[in-house]
């Protein structure tokens, strides 16, 4: 069975690999339900765009993924609706909150771990610049791999660091889904990755596919689809690179 992407909304997905089912990231409130991000310049609340599939698709997954435990990432909606007692995968930071919602089969992964023949490796992300970073807290990616459908690394809510450039270069991931809303604080902070970043990736990787997300559902994402795909057609990535829509599912 081929590597299946739903992309839900924002940085949430559902991952089929392997034959099993990871929800990652999951934001699952209705538009409006989740306040303002704290210390941008928007005072929308949050999501503005509303969830594309019922709760009722959730309710089938195997497993969570959770690249760090920002509202946007990890909401109260998915605290009380998903089921408990599935695997939650995480970083060493998060174990605790994670546990502290109810969930019994938490596993912190400190560098990699397999399950169901699914391996995963945590690559260590940064969400800004100085201290912003420290203000928000860690952060991480994940590779996930088998040896018949090849690899994905979920790069996170992280800006383009050096250890992120080595990682692209030793694993040349087959699929890299890369959160770039160019999302913005105060000051004019970028927290994740923009349009100029995917290019870096593709020139790292001139064979990986990149699927490109959270974009147009939270107030401080400051990228539009219209605008990532004019930037990628003067750049001539544009081949290389899938734009989806909320609810949309790519196949690879």
């Amino acid at each position: 069975m081929p590597l299946t992407i739903q992309h839900i909304r924002n940085a949430t997905s559902l991952i089929t690999l392997n034959g099993k089912v990871i929800l990652v990231d999951p934001m699952l409130s209705a538009a409006g339900e989740l306040p303002p991000v704290p210390f941008t310049r928007s005072l929308r609340r949050n999501p503005i765009t509303p969830l594309p599939v019922p709760l009722s698709a959730f309710e089938k997954i195997d497993a969570i993924l959770l690249t760090h435990v920002h509202f946007d990432h990890f909401d109260q909606t998915a605290k009380n609706v998903l089921p408990k007692d599935i695997p939650l995968f995480c970083q060493p930071a998060d174990r605790k909150q994670a546990e502290s919602c109810g969930f019994r089969s938490v596993h912190p992964i400190e560098d990699a771990q397999e399950w169901c023949g699914i391996n995963f490796k945590r690559i260590r992300g940064q969400h800004a610049k100085g201290i912003v970073s420290k203000l928000l807290g860690p952060v991480s990616g994940f590779i996930l791999s088998t040896p018949g459908e090849g690899s994905l690394y979920i790069v996170g809510d992280c800006i383009l660091t050096e250890e992120i450039r080595r990682t692209v270069e030793q694993y040349r991931p087959d699929v890299c889904l890369v959160n770039a809303p160019r999302a913005q604080m105060l000051l004019g902070s970028i927290i994740t990755m923009t349009p100029q970043d995917i290019v870096k990736i593709l020139e790292l990787s001139p064979a990986s596919r990149i699927v490109a997300v959270h974009m147009e559902a939270i107030s401080h994402c400051t990228l539009t689809r219209k605008d990532l795909s004019r930037y990628l057609e003067a750049h001539h990535a544009a081949e290389s690179v899938m734009i989806p829509e909320d609810g949309e599912f790519l196949y690879f």
